[in-house]
Order: C-alpha cells, then sequence, then structure tokens
C-alpha cells in the first residue's frame, strides 16, 4: 500500500472518528429536546445531506473568488459530480468525475499578466469562507440553543451543516497527499517560487492538452517535486515522439536530484529509465545498465509500486532479464487500477507505452499467452470522454 493510501486511511478515520463523537455526544442529548420524536433521526439525516450540499457549493464558491482575485480563468466548476464548464466561449452542463472530495474547480492562467498569476487565494478562500460559516453557525447556535422545538431545531440544524463542513475541511487542509490533490498539500508546495511557476504551468499545459492544442512544455533544471512533474509531461511527449535520448536527459535531471524529490518521484523517474534502455537496448547492453545503475532495493521499490510507469518497466525486468511469466501477470493485475489513477492528459501515452512492453515480452514469449491483457487504446479514451462530456 502506497504512503498516500495510508494517510488517506487514517484521514478517512479521522473524520468518521469527529462525526460519531458529534452524533453521539451533541445530537443524542439533544433528541429529547427536540420534540422531533421518532423523525428525529431522519431530521438529522436532512442536515446531513443540507450540509454536504452547502459545504460543496461554498467550497467551490471559495475557488472561484480566490482564482479570479488571483488572475486565473475558470475552466470548469463541478460540485457532486454536476460540472458547469467553458467549451467555445460558452457555459455547458454536463456530467463529470472531480479530482477532490466534493467538487473540484478547474483554472488556467490568464494570459497578457503584468505579474504571474498567484494561487494563493484560490487555495486559501475555501478555509477562510469555512471560518465565515462557523462565524454565523455558532452566533446563531449560542442564540437559539436552548429553544425547545422550534428554533431551537434549526440552531442545530445549522450546527450540524457545519459539522459536515468541518469534516470536509480537514479533509481539504491537511497538508498531505491524500487520494485527491488537497488545498492544503497543495498550499506547502506553492511557497517556493519555482513551484508557483511550475503550477500554472502545468495548469496551462493540461489545459492545451484538453484542447487538443500543440503543448510546447516549459522544462525547469531547478528540480522540485513539481517541476519534476513537470519536465514529466515533456519527457511523455518525447516518449510518443520516440526521441528517447533526449527523454533520458530530462530522467537524468530527475534522478540526479533525488535529495530535493520524494522516493516515489525518484523511483518513477528511474523506471522510466529503466523502460527506455529495456525496450531500445540490445539486451547485452539493457543488463549492462540494469546490473550497473539498478541497485535490488530499488528493483524491489519498482516492483512494489502502483504507477503505470513502474508497471510497464517491471513488465519488461521480469520478461526479458527474469523470464518469469508469474511476475509479469501480477504487475499486468494491478494495470486496471493504476490506469484509472493516471492522469487523462498522461493515459492515451501510458496506454500505448504498456502496450508496446507487453508485446516486446509477448514476442519474446509466445507460449506465455499475453495476447488478452493488451489495453484498448480507443476504449480508454471514449470513456475519457464520456465521463467528462456527457450532456445532460
Amino acid at each position: 500500500m502506497k504512503k498516500e493510501d495510508i494517510t488517506g486511511t487514517i484521514v478517512y478515520l479521522l473524520i468518521l472518528g469527529l462525526g460519531a463523537i458529534f452524533i453521539f455526544t451533541v445530537l443524542r442529548d439533544r433528541s429529547g429536546a427536540s420534540g422531533l420524536g421518532d423523525i428525529y433521526w431522519l431530521f438529522n439525516l436532512g442536515a446531513l445531506v443540507a450540509g454536504v450540499i452547502f459545504n460543496a457549493i461554498l467550497f467551490e464558491a471559495a475557488h472561484i473568488l480566490g482564482a479570479l482575485i488571483g488572475g486565473y480563468s475558470i475552466v470548469s466548476v463541478t460540485i457532486l459530480g454536476l460540472c458547469f464548464k467553458k467549451d467555445a466561449g460558452k457555459w455547458k452542463f454536463c456530467f463529470s468525475s472531480y479530482n477532490g472530495l466534493t467538487g473540484e474547480t478547474k483554472i488556467v492562467p490568464k494570459e497578457n499578466r503584468n505579474k504571474p498569476s498567484n494561487p494563493y487565494a484560490y487555495l486559501l478562500f475555501g478555509s477562510l469562507l469555512f471560518v465565515l460559516e462557523v462565524i454565523g453557525v455558532m452566533i446563531v447556535f449560542s442564540m437559539y440553543r436552548k429553544e425547545l422545538g422550534g428554533l431551537g431545531n434549526v440552531a442545530y440544524f445549522l450546527l450540524t451543516m457545519g459539522a459536515t463542513g468541518l469534516m470536509i475541511f480537514v479533509y481539504n487542509i491537511l497538508p498531505f497527499k491524500l487520494d485527491s490533490m488537497t488545498d492544503g498539500y497543495r498550499l506547502t508546495k506553492v511557497t517556493n517560487p519555482k513551484n508557483r511557476e511550475a503550477f500554472n504551468e502545468l495548469l496551462k499545459v493540461e489545459y492545451d492538452i484538453s484542447q487538443g492544442k500543440e503543448v510546447d512544455v516549459k522544462v525547469f533544471k531547478e528540480i522540485t517535486n513539481y517541476t519534476a512533474d513537470l519536465n514529466l509531461n515533456k519527457v511523455y511527449s518525447l516518449l510518443d515522439a520516440k526521441k528517447y535520448d533526449e527523454a533520458v536527459v530530462l530522467l537524468d535531471d530527475i534522478i540526479n536530484a533525488r535529495e530535493n524529490v520524494s522516493r516515489h518521484v525518484y523511483i518513477r523517474a528511474k523506471a522510466q529509465k529503466v523502460y527506455i534502455h529495456l525496450m531500445n537496448d540490445d539486451i547485452e547492453a539493457a543488463m549492462t545498465y540494469y546490473d550497473n545503475e539498478v541497485p535490488v532495493s530499488e528493483r524491489r521499490e519498482i516492483a512494489d509500486d502502483n504507477a503505470m510507469a513502474c508497471i510497464r518497466a517491471y513488465i519488461l525486468m521480469a520478461g526479458l532479464l527474469d523470464k518469469s511469466r508469474s511476475e509479469v501477470v501480477i504487475a499486468i493485475n494491478k494495470v486496471d487500477k493504476a490506469i484509472k489513477k493516471t492522469p487523462s492528459n498522461r493515459k492515451p501515452i501510458e496506454t500505448q507505452l504498456f502496450n508496446d512492453a507487453l508485446k516486446k515480452v509477448n514476442n519474446l514469449h509466445p507460449k506465455w499467452e499475453l495476447d488478452k491483457y493488451y489495453l484498448e487504446e480507443v476504449a480508454v479514451e471514449k470513456k475519457e470522454e464520456e465521463k467528462e462530456n456527457s450532456d445532460h
């Protein structure tokens, strides 16, 4: 299990724990004074649902306000799967997946500005508006909490909505990488000026790719986690164009800056380089690189990592060097989950790179019967398109 999966599980347990404490203390103590009888808990369920909806809207409204103040244009706003996105200058409604707990606001830096767009307001305003919500809730609650029925129930209804917002806030503000990119995690990264530049460049690259534009990805020489991720966009475009020598140069920049990046960024860059050598060198040259430059500890890390870059590298390692069908199949069995977690702009090329690796192993070991494991590139792109563009 990856570190972010473990952290995510802990955070979800924390949120559920806060919810349980609230239910079995505050709400249970109120039940006798509510005057609602058997429908008391149904009333609270309504408050919970209203809290999720209200706070989902609040946080995305905060993102919109912060983005506009910071000098960004709004690309799309998704709240609980309901999406409003700009297409050819017009706003359209659709259903969409999203990268967040309750929603996502996609933005792109405005062009022709005197100063670079600044993401701080975009990342901070969700917390600011939630604080204002808490102040409003506590004012009403302190005024009417002792009332029997009527206004007292309204006070507890609003308190439950605020408690629901607290759970969303806790998820969103913790400075860890979870199963989605939270504001708290991104805030820890953009304190570095180079990361802010890379943050904006990533937004532009992802937007241009989504619009089908030709993208000339900027390459950063100062390597951090953020700039490394941006440089990997360039690596993918080079791999797609079969410009392997140029891709290796960029990968070496990341590998040589191992002290400045997280371990998983480093090991995935190393896996990309292993992939290039095993796909394009003759077997003797590839084996020389593998023996001299990839220690056993890193081989294990590549084998254990669940990213597509490591999976396809390990398929080649297991198939071409170790000649182990069982290990190849173990890696293949992780592909469905991994491709779903791959950023949409990288899925087409990752699909092709995986298929290329599997084909090379399959050609060497035709009796292994690996043909059924190829990914269908058109199907992957269609599925993504249906999620993002299905009109109401």
